[in-house]
């Protein structure tokens, strides 16, 4: 059984670590309770998750799922970030209508097992000296604590987020496109929620006929493209009730639904609560 590093003490202090390994050496089969993300910086080696293996070599970014492990090292320098996404209350929403972002982070690792790794992001020299700038401004703000340090490293973090989900959507490999693709339908969804949607339109945007949206799309997320958008709207409408500057009616209609009856219909269908009892809760620190 594969052990659990958990970093508790360090994350503790602050829901983000810059951890450098110079160099790595070979570990065994381990998982994480926290958002691993990991540059290879220099040298090479083998990446394995389960009975998948994968070469890596510098300039190799990728976010790490499940359990895994490092093996054959030769002089493997890399630089983990790990971070608690939630914890840090990070502005995900425009971030996600990227569609880099959802190629990068959630997609990629989904997909590696089918792609061998083809589809890993591989950054440039010059790409690669950008990343490394970020990261040594974190691991000199988060040593040094200056007043003021939380906001910075944030900042920074959310920097690095964006530029490596810009340099995916960059990638020309073959096999980062249909990721990218529904990468596309994703980001077009987080913009556009509020609006009426049609399958047929996002299999435009794919490029896909729609019954390879379809199951794709279902593959990726476990929900069909249309439950995912009505999912994505109460989401939405869980951060309107939480600030409490709109009642149920108001908050149904910024959140894309026409009926605020469908609307409450659907938040118990998939919380198992009202609006108003979620509302309730929300204000009473639930």
């Amino acid at each position: 059984m594969p052990r659990r590093i958990t970093m508790r003490e360090q994350l503790a202090r602050f829901p983000v670590v810059v951890d450098r390994q110079t160099p790595q050496e070979p570990v065994g089969l381990h998982t994480h309770e926290f958002t691993e993300l990991v540059i290879i910086v220099g040298g090479r080696g083998v990446h394995f998750s389960g009975q998948e293996t994968y070469e890596i070599i510098a300039g190799d970014a990728f976010v790490v799922t499940g359990a895994h492990g490092y093996k054959d090292t030769e002089q493997l320098n890399l630089v983990n970030i790990l971070f608690h996404p939630r914890r840090l209350a990070l502005p995900l929403a425009e971030a996600r209508k990227l569609p880099g972002y959802h190629a990068f982070f959630a997609l990629e690792p989904q997909y590696r097992r089918y792609h061998r790794f083809k589809s890993c992001l591989h950054l440039g020299l010059d790409q690669l000296s950008r990343v490394s700038g970020l990261l040594d401004e974190m691991e000199k703000e988060l040593a040094e604590r200056r007043p003021g340090f939380e906001f910075l490293v944030t900042a920074l973090l959310m920097q690095l987020i964006g530029f490596l989900s810009r340099a995916y959507a960059r990638m020309r490999a073959p096999s980062s496109r249909p990721l990218l693709r529904l990468g596309a339908v994703l980001s077009y969804l987080e913009s556009h929620y509020t609006e009426p949607v049609r399958v047929e339109a996002l299999a435009g945007i794919a490029h896909m006929s729609q019954s390879s949206l379809l199951r794709a799309f279902r593959s990726a997320t476990g929900h069909a493209p249309i439950e995912y958008l009505i999912r994505l709207r109460l989401l939405r409408a869980c951060e309107l009730l939480r600030v409490g500057e709109f009642n149920i009616t108001e908050t149904a209609l910024r959140t894309g639904f026409s009926d605020s009856n469908y609307f409450t219909r659907q938040f118990r269908r998939v919380f198992g609560i009202t609006p108003r009892e979620y509302a309730r809760q929300a204000r009473a620190g639930g």
